[in-house]
């Protein structure tokens, strides 16, 4: 039997890019810290999609 997986999606809505962050432990979500580091780098990736530097895009 498969095990759940919950998913946390951000969209770039200007050039429709998506991420996805799956995880088993969804709870570990209402982690303050966690849940900031999981939305920081998802809003990176999307916002990175059209620039050359991967990391740190949104200046966090």
């Amino acid at each position: 039997m498969q095990k759940a997986t919950y998913t946390v999606t951000v969209t770039n809505n200007s050039n429709g890019v998506s991420a996805d962050f799956e995880t088993e432990t969804p709870l570990s979500l209402l982690v303050p810290d966690v849940a900031a580091e999981v939305v920081k780098d998802l809003v990176n990736i999307v916002r990175g999609y059209d620039t050359e530097e991967e990391s740190d895009v949104c200046g966090w």
